[in-house]
Order: C-alpha cells, then structure tokens, then sequence
C-alpha cells in the first residue's frame, strides 16, 4: 500500500497532498501574483517585502500543498522560526510529480 508523504514543518506534522490539474492551477494563481508584485517593485530585495505578505504567499501555497489536522495560521508562516525549506522542497515535489504520462 502506498501511503501518503508527510513531513513535520517547524514541529507540525503535514501531508503532502498528490498532484492536480486543480491545485497546479492555484499554485500558479499564487506565483502569478508573487510575479506581478515582483514586477511593480523590481528594485525591492525579499528582506524589502512585507513579512505579513510574504506570509501570506507561503500560507496560500501550504493550503494548496499540505493537508494538516489543524489549519495552518498565517502567524505560523510569519514566525522566524518557519522553515520555508520544507516548503520550497514541496512545491519542488509537487512540481516533478506533474511530468508523468
């Protein structure tokens, strides 16, 4: 039996949720936004940017990407203690696992 991928992230266990045309679709909903922001405010550095925003992005990402029993707070993805890593290395997966015919 093949079982769910799952990590704990900042100490929260979450699952990764398996590829969709859907999800694929709203992960790139995201990237479009991150990409237009980026685009209006091309001089601004990542450290420049609103931690509340950034925040949000990762947390609209995680919804898409990770199942968790309890829902993932924004003030969980603001925290320094976030490890974005986990997420960076999800959406990777998420991404490598569309190539399949």
């Amino acid at each position: 039996m093949i079982q769910q991928e799952q990590i704990t992230v900042s100490g929260r266990l979450v699952k990764l949720r398996p590829y969709t045309e859907r999800r694929m679709k709203q992960l790139l909903d995201v990237r479009a936004e991150i990409d237009k922001y980026i685009e209006k405010h091309p001089d601004m550095t990542i450290d420049e940017i609103d931690r509340s925003l950034v925040a949000k992005w990762w947390k609209r990402k995680a919804d898409i990407l990770w199942e968790s029993e309890k829902e993932l707070p924004v003030s969980f993805f603001e925290s320094e203690d976030f490890e974005i890593t986990w997420l960076k290395k999800s959406e990777d997966f998420f991404l490598n696992s569309r190539i399949y015919l």
